[in-house]
């Protein structure tokens, strides 16, 4: 009886807390639209576009079969390249959008595709090299703590689910080519709702992190916490539910900037349940496993720590 009305139950004490408290609500709201016009579409919106339509002729397949010889040797799948690379350029959720697109034009089955989404949907070197060692730390040439741990730890888990992939092998050369203006308005639908249903999930969740905020600094004040301790917890608390947050109050809490640089790796590495339910929003074409997702995510955050914490040690 209570796991079945879990949901509704959840989502009535959340309305019922929205109306009682409005400013919180309405702050979320501008944080979250803000976040989403200024940060996500204007990258992820021309990516997606773009990549789409590549995505449905045989020309990116074609050049990726070109490399799949090193494709296959670590990830045993010959297209891991693709949403790997447009992930990276692109940030969360792109590589899942990709994954999702490959899977819809029947270039990779379900199995696969849940094994490529585990590590192939990563952060952007723009959002590392900009957002986060530039603009939150003050310092860019940080950005190879985050970066190359983060990229490293993708790989790995790739090559983890090795065994667990059952590629497909189908030949592209038998696959017919649509017109340009079918591949334009078949991107253009895709991207769009893609792009609205993550803003939908990005505004809820920066509501739900302005609550959460609130409540984390009261109970840090309640249990009489070290300052030092409060900074970790709050900032590790706040990123697991969104990194964006996350990794501005580990960058501007008083931790040292070795700690402050490991708790950044995993954040960005697990990427957060925000991330989680967005990837879930753009993914269609396929049954996701999300508890697979999640946990190959969080071993993914360990790893980048691992990483980081070995390359703070050698230099």
């Amino acid at each position: 009886m209570f796991k079945r009305n879990f949901v509704p139950m959840t989502v009535f004490l959340l309305i019922l807390l929205f109306i009682m408290k409005p400013d919180i609500v309405s702050e979320g709201v501008f944080k979250g639209v803000k976040i989403w016009a200024y940060n996500m579409v204007p990258y992820l919106l021309p990516m997606s576009i773009l990549s789409n339509i590549l995505l449905q002729y045989n020309f990116l397949y074609r050049l990726s079969e070109k490399l799949s010889f090193i494709s296959r040797r670590i990830f045993n799948s010959k297209y891991a390249l693709i949403p790997y690379f447009i992930s990276f350029v692109a940030g969360y959720p792109s590589g899942a959008m990709t994954v999702n697109s490959m899977a819809s034009y029947k270039r990779i089955n379900n199995r696969e595709a849940n094994s490529l989404v585990a590590f192939t949907n990563n952060c952007s070197f723009q959002f590392i090299g900009g957002a986060v060692s530039y603009s939150m730390l003050g310092n860019i040439n940080l950005s190879m703590y985050i970066a190359v741990p983060h990229l490293l730890s993708a790989i790995l888990v790739g090559a983890l689910l090795k065994n667990n992939r059952n590629a497909s092998n189908k030949d592209v050369e038998g696959i017919k080519n649509i017109s340009f203006y079918q591949a334009f308005n078949s991107s253009i639908y895709k991207s769009v709702t893609s792009i609205l249903s993550v803003g939908g999930v990005i505004v809820i969740f920066s509501v739900i992190s302005n609550f959460f905020n609130s409540s984390l600094i009261a109970i840090s004040e309640y249990f009489s916490l070290t300052p030092g301790l409060s900074h970790i917890l709050h900032s590790l608390t706040v990123g697991v539910l969104e990194i964006a947050n996350g990794c501005s109050l580990a960058a501007a809490s008083p931790i040292p900037l070795q700690v402050k640089l490991i708790i950044i790796n995993f954040l960005i590495s697990f990427s957060g349940l925000s991330i989680v339910f967005q990837t879930m929003a753009v993914i269609n074409d396929f049954d996701l496993e999300v508890g697979n997702y999640i946990f190959y995510k969080f071993i993914q955050g360990i790893i980048s720590v691992i990483i980081c914490i070995l390359m703070l040690f050698i230099t």
